[in-house]
């Protein structure tokens, strides 16, 4: 009886033995290969990068003759001395790189390649220093004079830096590329020969590997009646797996799929299950990589001891995952599943097994959704309520009879027939202009979700705007989305229109809106302008962060046919003074100015000699470089005009469709329309813009409008 159980512990021990014993050596094999792996590799990287950097000798010349030819013709070098300083960072960056890879690469110590590194570094080291001396060079190099632009002190140093350093670029075209050339020489030969050794020992892995699997398989026949009972089991299992609805599966410590499944699975999946499969290949069409790269990690946790498996399951990112599947008929459809783990513990404390349950929640997603939507729309609706509230009721209507022409006029302007590219894009600014006005007075109003509907609405005319070439097709989204606009505003008229009913006549906001707004009054007419304004300024000011004072002279004594014009153009004008000419708090006292900005407006003159409306702030004047560093990268201005460019008609460019300084679009800014805007409503009364503006104190807009009959149109700049 003794020497059977010793037969029997044997018998047991023996297969692990053997499986211990390959694995050693296949943990072995398996060292070796990674490290000559990532000697490969590291060769490999090297060899790439002294190819890739084989073409920046030539790119240098030609961005020296970039620079050498711009300074001859007296254009913009700043692009190609940035791009020589970019370069030439790169280059040092990318031989660091690559001494890093030789050295990981096992090559530190060989002597061919230090001494071609040697002769690189030599080379290399008589060109670099001229390029930084090139890219020191600061300030405009040209200097404008009466017979033109020249080249001062600072031109005439840089021009003298690229002249030397083209002289130098054959040598050192020659000297480096040979240097990178017997380099990447070189890294091919090792590249090659750790590539052998690599698949040497793939060769002797997949050997032990096969030799352990054959031994595996012979004490697998000695183990049939073991087999037979786990099949009974396996059977019992299986009913059990074909009946539940979620999808179960187990997952082994190396994270590969348990040998049975529950039927759903596949199911919810849509895809055949692999016994042994790796759980991370299941998953990769499901989710995104970085998802599925923090799933892994999430999934690892669960073997560690000391993790609480409910205090862990709060951060499983798998717990709610939207993905698509195909359709049988075409298409795809969207699903929302629920992935939970839970540890098995059957063959001991710690247990071998992760239990994984997938659980389809569309239906509950769904209606969560349904919900959040309700409660959004509804939110959103009351906060529009609650803004309409607080907009007096005569500014009110006014703004709702200003839309509704405005947004008549653009459904007017999109009938108009045209078909050139011209035409075309002149209704598509008309729209533009028309839109944007509306949007400035919502904003000035306060109405929040108007302006961010109109913004949208902005949006679409933008990509149309951006387009290469448009035809009559591409403006039907912008007829739908101007329908639902239209729609949007009828019901605030309604609302306007039903606010006006319930509030008694003379009376105040008192009973319907909050204690805040208690003091202002509906009237029975439009309001004052003036009261308009200082609203807009303080809606605006307030976005920007900005404080502001407006003061408002003569306003009162525009002429009726004027003030519809007027109140566009002033509150255009008013809210490009806040974002673009004011500039921050902080920077104001940096200048040693009052930290808060003034805005100016006044309306003077008769009906025989004409009206002028003018609009003056104390901000940062107008930035002309700014303007026109703008325009040529619009290209709305070839470089060669741009360098004839007297100040003047460099201001003019802001009255350009479509052009805006701003470097990113707001509800208050970016899309370059509203100083079109002006233009086109001052150029329809017949009337002219002059600007006056001085560097960091002022800028002054002063539109003449002519008296009643007289059409005479100009832009200038004063």
């Amino acid at each position: 009886m003794k020497r059977r159980r010793h037969d029997f512990d044997l018998s047991q021990l023996l297969p692990v033995v053997v499986a211990t014993t390959f694995a050693a050596v296949l943990t072995l094999l398996l060292t070796l290969g990674i490290q000559r792996a990532a000697q490969l590799q590291s060769a490999s990287g090297a060899l790439q990068l002294a190819s890739e950097l084989r073409s920046l000798p030539q790119y240098f010349a030609t961005e020296l003759t970039l620079v050498q030819r711009g300074l001859e013709s007296r254009t913009f070098v700043g692009e190609p001395i940035e791009d020589i300083a970019t370069a030439r960072d790169g280059f040092d960056k990318a031989l660091v790189r690559i001494d890093r890879d030789l050295e990981a690469a096992g090559l530190g110590s060989s002597i061919e390649i230090q001494r071609i590194r040697g002769a690189l570094d030599a080379a290399w080291q008589r060109f670099s220093p001229q390029l930084v001396a090139i890219g020191q060079h600061k300030g405009s190099p040209y200097a404008d004079t009466l017979a033109g632009s020249r080249l001062n002190a600072t031109g005439r140093a840089l021009k003298a830096d690229v002249d030397a350093a083209l002289a130098q670029q054959d040598t050192v075209t020659r000297d480096v590329g040979g240097a990178l050339k017997d380099l990447a020489a070189g890294l091919q030969d090792t590249v090659g020969d750790r590539g052998r050794s690599l698949r040497s020992f793939l060769v002797i892995g997949a050997a032990v590997a096969a030799l352990l699997l054959a031994l595996m398989l012979y004490f697998a026949l000695r183990s049939r009646r073991a087999a037979a009972d786990a099949l009974r089991a396996e059977r019992q299992v299986a009913d059990i797996l074909g009946t539940v609805r979620e999808g179960l599966f187990l997952l082994d410590r190396n994270l590969a799929l348990g040998a049975v499944h529950s039927a759903s699975l596949t199911r919810i999946l849509h895809t055949e299950i692999v016994s042994g499969g790796a759980f991370e290949d299941l998953l990769r069409p499901l989710v995104p990589a970085k998802t599925l790269a923090t799933a892994m990690k999430f999934v690892n946790l669960l073997w560690k001891e000391k993790v609480h498996e409910d205090l862990i399951d709060t951060v499983n990112p798998l717990n709610q995952i939207e993905v698509r599947f195909a359709r049988t008929g075409g298409g795809t459809e969207s699903r929302h599943l629920s992935f939970a783990f839970r540890r098995v513990k059957g063959g001991g404390e710690k247990g071998e097994h992760l239990l994984g349950i997938v659980t389809d929640v569309t239906d509950r997603v769904q209606i969560a959704h349904e919900l959040e939507q309700s409660k959004a729309e509804n939110q959103a609706q009351l906060d529009l309520v609650m803004q309409l509230l607080q907009v007096p009721g005569a500014q009110l209507q006014a703004f709702v009879r200003d839309s509704d022409m405005a947004l008549r006029k653009s459904n007017a302007i999109l009938k108009q027939p045209g078909r050139e590219e011209s035409e075309l894009r002149a209704k598509l600014n008309g729209v533009f202009r028309e839109v944007h006005a509306i949007k400035g007075e919502a904003g000035g109003l306060a109405l929040t979700s108007i302006a961010a509907r109109i913004h949208q609405l902005e949006d679409s005319l933008v990509a149309l705007r951006d387009r290469a070439h448009i035809d009559g097709n591409d403006f039907i989204p912008i007829v739908v989305r101007l329908d639902e606009l239209m729609s949007y505003l009828g019901g605030v008229g309604q609302f306007a229109d039903r606010l006006a009913e319930v509030q008694p006549k003379g009376d105040t906001l008192k009973s319907i809106v909050p204690p805040l707004l208690a003091n202002q009054v509906l009237d029975a007419g439009e309001p004052p302008l003036d009261q308009l304004l200082a609203q807009v300024v303080r809606e605006t000011a307030a976005a920007q962060s900005k404080r502001v004072t407006l003061s408002c002279r003569g306003l009162e004594e525009i002429p009726a046919p004027y003030r519809k014009a007027a109140k566009e153009i002033l509150v255009h004008m008013a809210r490009n003074a806040i974002v673009h000419g004011i500039e921050p708090p902080d920077a104001r006292q940096a200048a040693s100015k009052s930290d808060t900005a003034a805005v100016r407006i006044s309306f003077e003159g008769g009906a025989g000699d004409g009206y002028v409306l003018t609009v003056e702030d104390d901000g940062q004047g107008l930035p002309y470089e700014r303007i026109l560093d703008t325009a040529l990268r619009k290209g709305l201005v070839s470089p060669a005009d741009a360098a004839r460019m007297e100040r003047p008609a460099i201001y003019g460019l802001i009255f350009r469709p479509g052009f805006s300084t701003a470097e990113q679009v707001t509800e208050h800014a970016g899309r370059g329309v509203g100083l079109d805007a002006v233009s086109h409503a001052v150029r329809e009364l017949g009337g002219s813009i002059g600007i006056a503006t001085a560097d960091g104190k002022f800028t002054r807009f002063r539109m003449k409008l002519p008296a009643t009959g007289d059409k005479v149109a100009a832009t200038h700049v004063a």
